[in-house]
């Protein structure tokens, strides 16, 4: 007998605290991918999230200003 994975279809949590509690999960969850990705790729890795509260969130599994500045010198973006 086969099982498969239901399809949930992606659409925004209208309940306040349901969204925030379903983005401190997922968060975690993305952080915790980015620092797996990081170690068994040996890879570096900067994730930002700007909430929707104007709250900064982010993980580096380095010097993430070195990181950012990496990317705008490749970008050719001013740093």
């Amino acid at each position: 007998m086969e099982h498969r994975k239901i399809k949930i279809k992606i659409k925004a949590i209208k309940d306040d605290r349901n969204r925030a509690v379903t983005f401190l999960k997922r968060k975690g969850g993305l952080f915790k991918k980015a620092h797996e990705l990081s170690v068994l790729c040996s890879v570096d890795v900067a994730v930002i999230i700007f909430g929707h509260n104007k709250k900064l969130y982010e993980f580096s599994s380095g010097d993430i200003n070195e990181t950012i500045g990496r990317y705008q010198y490749v970008r050719g973006l001013p740093g």
